[in-house]
């Protein structure tokens, strides 16, 4: 095992289902459905959870090349959707061909649709898994892992709440994305993996501590909902982690929540079309979802294109 044989972050069922749960809240906030920002914090756990998982592999794992095998399982999914989301965009987008990308250089770290960042950027966040897992063994090294992340996530956070929330749909951010994105996301990830370190070492409290403080001088000086998100991803992933489900369907819905992810945009694409421009945002969200769903489901039954979902 990784870090001299210390026993990996645990794994319950209980965060198969939040995953399952964090891809509909991705989908009501793409749609903007009723409440649509409260999807700050489907975003934010899914982080969150992403982080923690991933340090749980790597500590179960004996370490040796994790990054390049987990980058290698992330960049060719991310490259085929984003193949295939450009055939849609050549389709529905009045902005054709390559002047987007020569236009928006950052859009390499995305893909044609905006959604496809999270890939990336995950890919590139996984480096600091090792560092995260590997160089904490006591709560010495969880106390100073803290303090790093305050460090970061504080001027990410203020930096972030220059960005209108909608900024990411409507083009009107102070930055190019995806930096808007990174600064929401980099703090989380890392949260997520002190996280799973601290459930390692029996001190979960000290990083739900430094959420707490960091939520807390985040909504002082920039008071929204995006703000708060790291203590209360951290609430939520705490409260239902202590769940004991038996069975296995969390994890049967869990291995949808990637499918959901990424074929979304298509199918509120579909929505629009039939319903119209006008249609009903929950309705939209809901028929977006379901046909995400249903799509991954018959996806993985494909030869070969299953491994994309």
């Amino acid at each position: 095992m990784a870090a001299g044989g210390i026993k990996g972050a645990g794994y319950r069922r209980s965060v198969d289902l939040m995953r399952f749960l964090a891809a509909f809240g991705i989908v009501w906030d793409h749609a903007r459905a009723p409440f649509a920002d409260e999807g700050y914090l489907a975003l934010a756990l899914f982080l969150v959870l992403t982080a923690y998982l991933a340090v749980g592999s790597f500590e179960r794992s004996d370490g040796t090349g994790f990054w390049r095998a987990r980058a290698w399982r992330i960049a060719v999914p991310w490259l085929f959707w984003c193949a295939v989301f450009r055939v849609v965009l050549e389709v529905v987008s009045d902005r054709p061909g390559l002047e987007p990308l020569l236009s928006e250089p950052g859009s390499l770290l995305i893909g044609p649709f905006v959604h496809l960042w999270f890939l990336p950027f995950v890919m590139l966040a996984l480096v600091a898994v090792p560092v995260i897992s590997g160089g904490i063994v006591d709560g010495r090294g969880l106390f100073l892992g803290c303090i790093a992340l305050l460090v970061v996530a504080l001027p990410m956070g203020l930096l972030h709440a220059r960005v209108s929330p909608l900024a990411w749909f409507m083009n009107d951010a102070n930055f190019a994305q995806p930096l808007p994105q990174w600064f929401f996301s980099i703090p989380l990830f890392g949260f997520g993996a002190l996280l799973a370190v601290a459930h390692r070492l029996k001190l979960a409290w000290m990083p739900m501590a430094f959420a707490a403080v960091i939520s807390g001088v985040l909504v002082w000086r920039a008071p929204e909902f995006a703000s708060a998100q790291m203590l209360l991803a951290g609430v939520v992933f705490e409260a239902v982690w202590r769940i004991n489900i038996k069975g296995i369907w969390p994890t049967w819905l869990a291995g949808f929540a990637f499918g959901i992810y990424v074929m979304h945009p298509f199918f509120m694409l579909v929505a629009y079309k039939l319903f119209g421009a006008g249609v009903d945002r929950s309705l939209g969200a809901l028929f977006a979802f379901a046909g995400a769903w249903a799509g991954t489901w018959v996806w993985q039954r494909l030869p070969v294109l299953r491994r994309f979902v």
